[in-house]
């Protein structure tokens, strides 16, 4: 029986992620932060302005990246990045509903 819940079948279906008003907040404060500095925050400065752990970021993070919401830059260190489209894209958001995973990842 466990062995039908992952079927090929399975894995090919349409995956949601929620995003809840903490996400969004997160990444319009990315946004708001990239465009009054002109680069992105890091995990921790992130973490400093909503009182997170930096993985509780680093996971928000990740979940906005499958959804197609920001782009990973190469860097290591300030490597969140957020396209034209996508800032139009965040404009139009609503917390309290589930977004596709984005089958290409940018």
């Amino acid at each position: 029986m466990l062995n039908n819940m992952f079927s090929k079948e399975n894995k090919n279906s349409e995956q949601y992620i929620y995003l809840s008003k903490i996400k969004l907040d997160v990444l319009k404060h990315i946004l708001a932060f990239t465009l009054d500095k002109h680069y992105s925050p890091t995990f921790a400065e992130v973490a400093r302005r909503f009182r997170f752990s930096r993985a509780r970021v680093g996971k928000i993070v990740s979940e906005l990246f499958l959804m197609g919401f920001i782009t990973k830059g190469k860097s290591a260190h300030r490597n969140i990045r957020i396209d034209d489209h996508q800032k139009q894209i965040i404009e139009d958001l609503q917390f309290n509903r589930e977004y596709p995973v984005k089958e290409t990842i940018n």
